[in-house]
């Protein structure tokens, strides 16, 4: 609300100029008068005599001039003295109180008291300044209402849109994100219905979700803009200036006094748009990594099964023809063709609990850090013809989330080691003492310079970070033709409250 300067003609007597100078008129005039008065009384005393005859100056005695005088100045300070309080008390009550009482209330204005204000005694030009005063308040504290309310709105909308973030972070489903993306807009205020379209491959459009009536079937042409249409409101979801999809929305009725969509809900409704966009990347980044995911672990399954299983299944099926081609020649030697047959069953056997087990890290839960150790060990010797020496002690005391991480640890380091080391046997330790556990694995193989960009030295980072999260560390050794030896570190306390805090354990 503005409030214009109003222009008031002050009648006459009631302005302060007029006041002023009526005031030091009077005073003037009454300082004549007194004067006037006080000398013509002095002069008729020393002309006439003491008989009431008159008298002659030249001859009238000097003290009584004198006295004459002094009782004629006497008389006249007192009446300068009196006229001069009577009109500063006067100008203090036209000119100082008000003036006073201005300053003080301008002072508690600045100092944040909303409700002061000033009173207006008559039209003068101070009744005036103190009227403008009071609506200068007035107005002050109804733009501060203002600016409160929008504060409280766009606080409350910051809060919404925080809590909207916060659900897309922690979410991957797409319908609850949409549904929560929709209840958003309820924020915006009057809203009959609204649409999410996505953008697929081919250029078309599938719609993702969808709240009230009113809207068209599918977005019109190739490429939707941002604009308003009647009740209408169209949004594009962009990422990185990419349309991942359109977002609609029909509004029920108009702003009070405006167009159904002016600034401030357009610009409510274009934050939740860039949730909505943010949601759909989102979800669709989340299910391509999970498709490429599992994409990996089948072919590394295939070739894990081309690699062992399969040639072992290949070999007792070959073994088994000869055993059987053997039992019309040689009966005798059939036992021998059905004992390889029985190992080679047994290798693959082991080999598929090998496979099994790093498809389902769960299964350390059931078995143990040692345990699982273990068979990864046996599946090096089966599938890489290692020899390996093992010390691996008794399962150490420590969180699941703990022996995950040391397990993942020695599959990296053991992978490193059929990949790049080209060696003919690994040996793995475990130790526990002074308040720590420590996993050593040494090979044979080749070596490198510890010093420079190595083979396996992103598995390594992965290491150091894995451990880092627990407060334990990774020390590597290595020099040409010398071996590599790995030792991870973690104090148990440690790994302990880590994984306390993180709200890990067994999952069984």
């Amino acid at each position: 609300m503005h409030h214009e300067p109003a222009t008031v003609s002050t009648p006459l007597l009631q302005r302060l100029s007029t006041r002023l100078t009526l005031l030091l008129l009077a005073v003037v005039a009454v300082l004549a008068g007194a004067t006037a008065v006080l000398l013509w009384r002095g002069l008729d005393a020393l002309l006439l005599g003491p008989d009431g005859g008159a008298a002659v100056l030249e001859g009238a005695d000097p003290e009584a001039v004198g006295a004459v005088v002094r009782s004629t100045l006497i008389n006249l300070a007192v009446v300068v003295a009196v006229t001069l309080v009577a009109a500063a008390a006067f100008s203090r009550a036209l000119l100082a109180e008000p003036i006073a009482q201005l300053t003080g209330a301008t002072r508690a204005l600045a100092a944040g008291e909303r409700d002061v204000r000033l009173p207006v005694r008559d039209r003068s030009e101070l009744g005036e300044l103190a009227d403008s005063f009071n609506t200068m308040a007035a107005a002050l504290a109804e733009a501060q209402d203002r600016l409160e309310a929008r504060v409280a709105a766009r606080t409350a909308e910051l809060r919404a849109l925080l809590e909207l973030s916060n659900t897309i972070a922690m979410t991957t489903e797409l319908q609850p994100l949409l549904a929560a993306v929709l209840d958003r807009l309820d924020d915006v205020g009057g809203v009959a219905a609204a649409d999410v379209w996505e953008r697929t491959a081919d250029g078309g459009w599938t719609r993702l979700a969808a709240r009230g009536t009113g809207l068209p079937e599918a977005p019109r042409g190739e490429g939707p803009t941002d604009g308003v249409d009647g009740d209408r409101l169209t949004l594009v979801l962009r990422v990185r200036d990419r349309v991942v999809g359109v977002l609609r929305v029909r509004a029920t009725r108009a702003s009070p006094g405006g167009p159904a969509w002016d600034d401030e809900r357009r610009r409510l409704a274009g934050g939740v748009a860039a949730q909505a966009a943010v949601a759909i990347e989102n979800v669709r980044l989340y299910e391509r990594a999970r498709d490429e995911a599992t994409d990996e672990a089948r072919r590394h399954l295939a070739r894990e099964l081309h690699d062992s299983v399969s040639q072992a299944i290949y070999a007792i099926v070959l073994t088994t023809h000869a055993a059987q081609q053997r039992a019309e020649r040689d009966p005798q030697r059939v036992n021998e063709a059905l004992d390889t047959v029985v190992e080679l069953a047994e290798a693959a056997l082991a080999e598929m609990r090998a496979l099994i087990f790093e498809l389902r890290p769960e299964a350390l839960a059931d078995v143990g850090l040692v345990g699982a150790l273990d068979r990864q060990l046996d599946g090096l010797e089966l599938r890489h013809g290692l020899e390996t020496q093992r010390d691996l002690g008794t399962e150490p005391d420590l969180p699941f989330a703990a022996k995950q991480v040391l397990l993942r640890v020695v599959q990296e380091a053991l992978h490193n080691v059929v990949k790049h080391a080209r060696a003919s046997r690994v040996d793995v330790r475990v130790r526990v003492g002074d308040g720590r556990l420590q996993v050593r694995v040494a090979d044979d193989g080749v070596g490198f310079d510890a010093g420079a960009s190595f083979p396996g030295h992103l598995g390594h980072t992965s290491m150091r970070e894995r451990l880092a999260a627990l407060g334990g560390r990774v020390r590597l050794q290595s020099r040409p033709g010398a071996g590599t030896v790995i030792e991870a570190e973690v104090p148990l306390a440690a790994a302990a409250g880590d994984a306390a805090g993180d709200g890990a354990g067994d999952p069984s």
